[in-house]
């Protein structure tokens, strides 16, 4: 029995020790010593044995590398791993195009990427693992693919009207940029107005209305509460703005009621003011309230140079005649962005 023991042990460190050895072979061979090997099983005719024990290479390494050797004469460590579906030049090209598609305002989500890449696979007759039935790459390659692709990401879309998608194009930019150009610098190239000089203005849209977040409460309860400021959806307007330079106005609020009262800024940014209107929304009168505040903040007419205030073509900003005159009066000049535009060249 101790004589069978003896064996048994001595079987365990022996096939221990191959095991570590092969474990710590396993890929940190170098490919030099892979083409030394090579050589010399080739050219010297040595035993596959020896050539791998003499350069650190695992035998049924050297093996199959000989095999591929003798078939197209080419020696290259390949990559570790399972390889690829696709090739790195096939998803390079798939992932600029869908950078462009995305560009182009029509991306792809993850569900139809991964079932245009089955599509693709089995079009071209490439091997994979994918679930026939489904018809539709696995979410694993999904997830390796933008592994190896850093530049992708998935994100969540913002919507974006036909009309605003249309509406950007190159001769609209162009257009604009060479009035603003215009306005910015003389013909020599020399600039008319500072950096500090140039004011972009928008307005936004606060909700008052927080959504009720989820509570503990009696199982089988029909109707569950919890206090809020309102009910219904109400919003607050601000108006912003904001210089190259990075001075910015005190916003300008517009609460949806008949009657202001200094206590709804408590507790608001130093320098803001607010005005009630019952819609909450602005029009050209509360507009021209803002132009005043912008007015008495930045004091246009006394700087040197002209200032140029850049905003959206809303129908608040560019139907009142009031606004065009202050402006004049008060050395400042409006530049209009291009219609559908503004959620590529504008906005605070």
């Amino acid at each position: 029995m101790s004589v069978n023991i003896c064996v048994l042990i001595e079987w365990f460190a022996f096939w221990f020790v191959q095991t570590s050895d092969a474990s710590l072979k396993y890929g940190q061979w170098q490919e030099l010593n892979l083409r030394k090997a090579v050589r010399a099983v080739i050219m010297y005719n040595w035993p596959t044995k020896k050539a791998a024990e003499a350069h650190g290479i695992p035998r049924s390494t050297l093996q199959r590398y000989l095999k591929q050797s003798r078939i197209d004469g080419a020696v290259e460590k390949q990559t570790m791993g399972r390889r690829c579906t696709m090739s790195a030049e096939q998803e390079d090209e798939l992932s600029g195009l869908l950078q462009e598609m995305e560009s182009r305002l029509y991306g792809l989500s993850p569900v139809e990427l991964r079932k245009i890449v089955y599509q693709f696979c089995v079009l071209n007759k490439l091997a994979h693992n994918f679930d026939n039935e489904k018809k539709c790459a696995g979410r694993k390659w999904l997830k390796n693919f933008l592994a190896r692709h850093p530049e992708l990401s998935v994100r969540k879309a913002e919507g974006v009207s036909l009309q605003r998608a249309c509406g950007y194009n190159v001769s609209k930019v162009r257009i604009f940029e060479q009035w603003l150009k215009n306005e910015l610098f003389t013909e020599d190239g020399n600039r008319k107005i500072p950096v500090e000089n140039i004011f972009n203005v928008d307005e936004t849209g606060i909700s008052v209305n927080q959504k009720p977040k989820r509570i503990l409460a009696k199982k089988g309860k029909k109707s569950v509460g919890i206090v809020t400021s309102v009910e219904k959806g109400k919003t607050i307007t601000a108006v912003c703005c904001v210089s190259a330079a990075g001075a910015y106005c005190p916003p300008f609020l517009i609460f949806p009621r008949k009657r202001f009262k200094a206590e709804l800024l408590d507790g608001g940014p130093a320098g803001a003011i607010g005005v009630a209107n019952e819609s909450g929304w602005i029009n050209e009168e509360v507009f021209l309230q803002w132009f005043e505040h912008f007015l008495k903040v930045f004091q246009p007419q006394h700087r040197s140079c002209p200032s140029l205030l850049i905003m959206d073509g809303h129908a608040s900003h560019t139907n009142s005649l009031q606004l065009v005159m202050r402006a004049r009066e008060n050395n400042v000049k409006v530049l209009i962005l291009p219609s559908h535009t503004t959620h590529k060249m504008g906005g605070v």
